[in-house]
């Protein structure tokens, strides 16, 4: 069975890619035994909503000169995930 950290990991991993078949049966199965993370992955999944939404509102404020662009943050996305793969911290 997989920590509660390995579970905060994969909770929060949860929100913004596919966990593969055997992460998400790990999580799954932890989440049913551990009320504590159960908790964490409720919480953090709201938090993740209530961010959106603000971004959403709070970009459509904004000029259009200052936002990046589809590019730029593409860019940004890939250098993010080449260095948390290059750190072993995106395993």
């Amino acid at each position: 069975m997989i920590s509660c950290k390995e579970a905060s990991y994969l909770s929060s991993k949860k929100l913004d890619a596919k966990l593969s078949v055997n992460e998400h049966l790990q999580l799954f199965i932890h989440i049913c035994i551990c009320s504590l993370c159960r908790r964490y992955a409720h919480e953090i999944k709201l938090l993740h909503q209530l961010l959106q939404k603000a971004g959403k509102t709070s970009l459509s404020m904004l000029p259009e000169s200052t936002r990046l662009s589809i590019q730029s943050q593409q860019r940004i996305k890939l250098a993010l995930e080449k260095a948390m793969h290059e750190t072993g911290d995106g395993e």
